[in-house]
């Protein structure tokens, strides 16, 4: 059994969909030690959304967790840059 859990961020990580995502965020902190941030598909992203992955990578670093992006997008990446949450995100 493995120990990860996956969270599709989906196509936007914006306000529009951070509610939403807050949950299933939430519900994979419950399951597994490891969660890995499904990224492949987000072609935008604003400071709403990128705040709430912040707040969630300190919560899964609190519990003595993991966290970890599968194939995250430019359109992320950059997002993040530009925002200076780059590194605080672990991108």
């Amino acid at each position: 059994m493995s120990d990860k859990t996956t969270v599709s961020l989906g196509t936007a990580l914006d306000i529009m969909h951070a509610a939403g995502l807050k949950e299933r965020l939430q519900s994979a902190l419950a399951k597994k030690p490891h969660i890995v941030l499904i990224s492949d598909k987000v072609e935008r992203a604003d400071t709403a959304g990128l705040q709430l992955i912040y707040a969630f990578k300190q919560e899964v670093e609190k519990q003595n967790k993991q966290l970890s992006w599968q194939k995250p997008t430019n359109g992320l990446i950059e997002a993040s840059k530009s925002l200076g949450l780059y590194e605080h995100l672990g991108l």
